[in-house]
């Protein structure tokens, strides 16, 4: 009985605190590490800049305000973004 108990305790924690909306998903496949960091890179950019939104995104590079909102999405961004490799 106590073994499963805590199956329901583990299965229970597990639902409450999985990560929803924090899978990865292949979005494209490069040969090299490079041009994987370099892709990561522009997606990233990209959305960032959509994320910030057309009126701080036109703002000066050196704006206070939008590098504080281009670094809160970026961190936000980039942690939706990986690059895994395998060994054929």
């Amino acid at each position: 009985m106590k073994y499963h108990a805590a199956c329901m305790l583990v299965l229970a924690w597990a639902l409450l605190y999985s990560p929803e909306g924090r899978e990865w998903d292949v979005v494209d496949e490069y040969p090299s590490e490079w041009s994987c960091l370099q892709g990561r890179t522009g997606n990233v950019d990209r959305e960032v800049q959509q994320a910030i939104g057309g009126a701080l995104a036109s703002q000066p590079a050196d704006n206070p305000m939008r590098q504080a909102a281009y670094a809160r999405a970026e961190r936000r961004i980039t942690a939706q973004y990986r690059c895994s490799y395998t060994k054929d």
